[in-house]
């Protein structure tokens, strides 16, 4: 059995409009939630890999024998590129709101900068355990 990586389409495009209107939305509320903004930080993460995956090896196809390799790969760089993403957003949201006291401490965006090898080694695993389980999936539907 093969998995086919789908070439880039008119909804993966719409995905990530509608991502940018819900960051642009949540960016105008006065929050100071680090569960919000951690949570639309993995979602842009998700996205971006998964855009830029789509545009670079779009079409392409692979065994699903070998699954497991790449899916680590992708897991740990949307684990790692969240931390960023998150910390990219609360500065943004600090420089747009421009308090005398920001929405993020400084002490917040280093923490969640530290937390990038941890994130990345859970999205690592994630991506792994997604990975198996589809090889296993394929194997279970495979015809005998």
């Amino acid at each position: 059995m093969t998995f086919a990586i789908p070439a880039p389409n008119p909804v993966s495009r719409l995905l990530m409009v509608m991502a940018g209107m819900v960051i642009l939305g949540w960016s105008g509320l006065e929050d100071k939630d680090a569960a919000a903004v951690t949570a639309l930080g993995w979602m842009l993460a998700g996205l971006t890999v998964m855009i830029g995956l789509m545009s670079r090896f779009g079409g392409r196809t692979m065994g699903m024998d070998s699954l497991h390799k790449p899916a680590a790969l992708v897991g740990i760089a949307v684990g790692a590129l969240s931390s960023l993403a998150t910390v990219l957003l609360m500065l943004f949201k600090n420089l747009l709101h421009g308090h005398v006291y920001p929405d993020y401490p400084p002490a917040l965006m280093l923490g969640i900068l530290e937390r990038l090898p941890a994130w990345g080694l859970a999205g690592g695993l994630a991506g792994l355990g997604l990975g198996f389980m589809a090889i296993w999936a394929a194997a279970r539907i495979r015809p005998q």
